[in-house]
This record gives C-alpha cells, sequence and structure tokens, in this order.
C-alpha cells in the first residue's frame, strides 16, 4: 500500500444518519484519490472514579451491543453540543453512578480508533464523595455499579481484598478505555510511592 503524505480530503458524502453518522470520504493524495467510509459518532470523556469515603473505585456493568454481552466499564459517554469535557464528566457520573464530582484530573485526549472513526475521547481521573442520586443511567441504559478494591496493572480489578491481605483473582478488563485510565492511575501511583520512598531514604541518610 502506498504511503499517504500529502493528502486532503475533496468530498464528503453522507451515507447514514441515525444515532450515528457514516460518511463517505474522497481523499486525495498528490494526482491519486481513494474513497473510505467514516463513523461519526462525535466526541467522548471516560472517567476512572474513586470515592475517597469508602476507599473504593466505581465502574460500570452494562449490556454492550458491539461485545453483545455485558462488561465492565469506567464511567464514559457522550459530548453533547456545546458541553465541556469536564461538565459532560460531572454529568455522566451524576446519570451513571449517582455521585457529585469533588475532583477532577485530566489524563489525555485520544483517537479510539482513527482508522474509520472521528471519536476523540477525553479521559479523566475523578474523586467523589457525596451521594446525589441512585444512578443507573438514562434512556434504558440499565447500568448497574459495580465498587472495586483495589487496581492492578494491564486492567486487572481485584473486588475483595481479605483482612489477611490475600488479594482474589481479578477480573481482567477488555474494554480500551478503561485498560488505559486503570494502567495510567496505577502507574502514577507506583511513581508518587517510589519518589516518597526515595525521599524518606535521603532524609534518613543526612
Amino acid at each position: 500500500m502506498e504511503e499517504v503524505i500529502d493528502y486532503k480530503i475533496v468530498n464528503r458524502e453522507n451515507k447514514y444518519s441515525g444515532k450515528f453518522k457514516i460518511e463517505e470520504v474522497t481523499v486525495k493524495n498528490g494526482d491519486k484519490e481513494f474513497k473510505t467510509e467514516v463513523f461519526d459518532r462525535g466526541n467522548s470523556v471516560g472517567a476512572l472514579v474513586y470515592n475517597t469515603e469508602t476507599k473504593k473505585y466505581l465502574f460500570t456493568s452494562q449490556y454492550r451491543v458491539g461485545a453483545e454481552g455485558v462488561m465492565i466499564e469506567i464511567v464514559a459517554g457522550k459530548i453533547d453540543d456545546g458541553e465541556k469535557p469536564q461538565d459532560t464528566v460531572k454529568r455522566e457520573i451524576a446519570e451513571e453512578v449517582g455521585y457529585k464530582v469533588d475532583n477532577i484530573l485530566h489524563i489525555t485526549d485520544m483517537y479510539l480508533s482513527p482508522g474509520g472513526s472521528k471519536e476523540v475521547m477525553a479521559l479523566f481521573y475523578v474523586e467523589v464523595s457525596e451521594k446525589i442520586g441512585d444512578g443507573g443511567g438514562v434512556d434504558g441504559e440499565y447500568i448497574k455499579v459495580v465498587e472495586v478494591e483495589d487496581l492492578g496493572m494491564s486492567g486487572n480489578l481485584f473486588f475483595e481484598i481479605s483482612k489477611d491481605g490475600m488479594i482474589t483473582p481479578p477480573y481482567k478488563l477488555i474494554d480500551a478505555k478503561s485498560i488505559v485510565a486503570v494502567n495510567a492511575h496505577v502507574q502514577s501511583k507506583m511513581l508518587r510511592e517510589l519518589w516518597k520512598t526515595m525521599s524518606d531514604y535521603k532524609m534518613k541518610s543526612l
């Protein structure tokens, strides 16, 4: 396949418009052209939510038609027209898990599938403590809130840790946005703990 270097979109044609949109776009590269389809569902947000009162992470469980089954994921949703990503996060957290946002930290922005989708997701880490609603989602989402005791690398979720410190076998996430959010958070925690350990060691050696 020839590399596309100097490209531009010269034509767009709407092929489908419903809950989502599909466009056929014509891309020109020099004197050559090719057609492809682009899936447009708008931009979105995702949030890893931590309850500072219970010391647990809050995930959602719901049926996903693309996966043809129930999946555990971070809170996520579509950005409405004219809405700021941070405001979308607050709305989605209230709708899906029923909490008011205390603190919000931006992790990164990312394309979810740039080969055929325009969607960019803004990813956040959020802390909550005050329950303001039942959650469960809107418009027939039927979301169940899942409380997670601890997180591990590669998207591992630990639902229960016994008093003797034994950890139950983990549930492994298969949802990309959730894996990225969990890994980013775990890596950040590890770096903070390493820095603290090194700082404490230096202070003791003085």
